[in-house]
């Protein structure tokens, strides 16, 4: 499986989020064969939208699945899943951790 077969997720529909919506990235190492943990990079972006996103898996199952979509860094539209397989490693080269994403989405601030 090459790099561009591994995402294939696709967005189903989308609607835009209330202003003040925002989400918290980060990327997480795990040493294979022990119990350390770190956190590699951490992010809060801008929620724009919401969108139901269909899901593919490497078994051929398919999910639909609601996602925030934010603009990140670099001021471009992403999703969670399309987050997570860019800074995912998963299958990592020996000697290599494990990289993972989490996210936690918060809501806006009452005035």
């Amino acid at each position: 499986m090459t790099d561009d077969d591994r995402f294939r997720d696709e967005i189903l529909s989308m609607t835009t989020a209330q202003p003040g919506w925002t989400i918290r990235a980060q990327v997480n190492a795990h040493k294979r064969g022990t119990s350390e943990r770190w956190v590699e990079d951490e992010a809060v972006f801008p929620v724009v939208g919401w969108a139901t996103v269909s899901c593919h898996f490497r078994g051929g199952g398919v999910a639909n699945r609601a996602e925030a979509v934010f603009l990140n860094a670099a001021g471009q539209l992403e999703h969670e899943s399309e987050y997570r397989w860019k800074y995912s490693e998963l299958e990592p080269t020996p000697g290599q951790p494990r990289v993972t994403v989490s996210f936690e989405i918060r809501a806006p601030s009452p005035a």
